[in-house]
């Protein structure tokens, strides 16, 4: 059967940084939760399915789902990632 993915590969806490497959070989993260205002950009893993983020607004508080390889988190944001 096929498993959804809601961060049971634990999550990382990003502050104004970027998270990325190059420096967390084979990771893609499937949620994202604002922990302040945040700005978000992240690559998608599969744009057939999940939109690549180009700078959206995500209000404290609201988590966004999808599968990405590269993660960034404006300056002075917070957010946490989980991994898929």
């Amino acid at each position: 059967a096929k498993n959804i993915k809601l961060g049971q590969g634990g999550a990382d806490y990003i502050a104004a940084a970027t998270v990325n497959q190059t420096t967390n070989p084979g990771t893609t993260w499937v949620s994202i939760t604002a922990l302040d205002d945040a700005t978000v950009s992240a690559t998608s893993v599969n744009t057939d399915i999940w939109d690549t983020l180009t700078t959206i607004e995500v209000p404290s508080g609201t988590t966004i789902y999808g599968r990405w390889s590269v993660i960034t988190i404006g300056s002075g944001d917070i957010a946490i990632a989980y991994r898929g």
